[in-house]
């Protein structure tokens, strides 16, 4: 019950009937969803205006309609509802807290770079807590999220494309992307080139379903010009070995060519610099379950840990990504616990 200074305290249950009704218009309809009878609904209804000293509903034979105090008090009520849901919900998961599901959107590359061989060494901590994965890439996580297809979304944090307004952002790693040239090329040579040396080369890049493909468009025609795109593919793999069969250029996250064991590519640090940034992506009206916050807190013990490849570094800091990285402190940090 709820309880206010000099009015009746307030039943969960009154709330959720008048906002069956408001929703149906209808008593008969709200009667049958609700499982009750219509007497028994017109008492609650009437009880609750007799506690509120006010008129909810204007009824006559041909219309319903909520009253001004109708209105607000359906606001509020939808709210304190979910809220009086999500305490239910807490107390389940903190009973269970080493049980549970989540359903987590990774986009293929960041699956084999490490984060599958990650959900399995989760599943060996916490085997209470089920995992399903979809491969989403990051232009899908906001509609899988809103739609409740997934609970996380990881993926790629881009400058260039802003964050939906439902969605939060917590950040994880920093890294670089950089061009994959065939050994052949001249300037394969050196360590690091300007975009601007390959701008006559055939492009080969990961499709529009993924930011990395906005990111490479919009850093070209910042330096003037607009790439001849010769392939796009969703599929890593066949990007790198079309390098290798030396058929044009590609640009990939720096990790992946730390896996990579074709003899002829070259990965070059771009000069005008290329970030490739990941994080996890959650509703911001959802509240996190315990099970959720188990992963995300393993999430970035591993990478930490990780020592099949090095991020440039990680994220240890607890803010929030706003459209542009702000960790230069977790950076410092992590050089100097290095250097120690």
């Amino acid at each position: 019950m709820f309880y206010c200074k000099g009015v009746k305290p307030l039943d969960i249950r009154q709330l959720k009937y008048f906002v069956e009704l408001a929703k149906t218009r209808n008593f008969r309809k709200a009667s049958e969803h609700l499982h009750l009878s219509q007497p028994a609904l017109s008492k609650s209804i009437r009880l609750l205006e007799a506690e509120l000293n006010t008129v909810l509903i204007e009824r006559t034979n041909k219309s319903f309609e909520l009253t001004d105090t109708g209105q607000a008090l359906l606001q509020k009520s939808v709210f304190l509802i979910q809220q009086f849901q999500d305490i239910y919900k807490t107390i389940e998961d903190v009973r269970l807290s080493n049980e549970g599901e989540i359903k987590i959107g990774i986009p293929n590359i960041l699956g084999y770079l490490c984060y599958f061989d990650l959900i399995c060494d989760f599943q060996k901590k916490y085997p209470g807590i089920h995992i399903s994965v979809s491969g989403e890439g990051t232009k899908d996580i906001n509609a899988a999220l809103s739609e409740e297809r997934i609970d996380l979304g990881l993926g790629m944090l881009s400058e260039n494309v802003p964050i939906a307004r439902n969605l939060r952002v917590i950040p994880l790693t920093h890294d670089e992307g950089v061009i994959v040239a065939n050994k052949s090329k001249a300037y394969a040579a050196m360590d690091t080139i300007s975009i601007r040396d390959i701008k006559d080369e055939n492009f080969l890049l990961i499709n529009e379903q993924y930011l990395l493909y906005d990111d490479i468009m919009q850093l070209c025609m910042q330096e003037g010009f607009t790439p001849k795109v010769m392939a796009k593919s969703s599929q890593w793999d066949f990007l790198l070995k079309m390098v290798d069969s030396n058929f044009g250029v590609s640009i990939l996250p720096r990790p992946l060519m730390e896996k990579n064991q074709l003899r002829n590519i070259k990965p070059l640090k771009i000069k005008e610099g290329f970030n490739w940034d990941i994080g996890f992506f959650l509703l911001k009206n959802r509240p996190l379950t315990h099970a959720m916050d188990k992963f995300i807190e393993f999430t970035r013990q591993y990478l930490r840990e990780h020592k099949d490849f090095h991020y440039i570094y990680f994220a240890d800091t607890p803010l929030e990504w706003t459209g542009r990285w702000k960790s230069e402190e977790s950076r410092e940090k992590i050089e100097e616990n290095k250097e120690e």
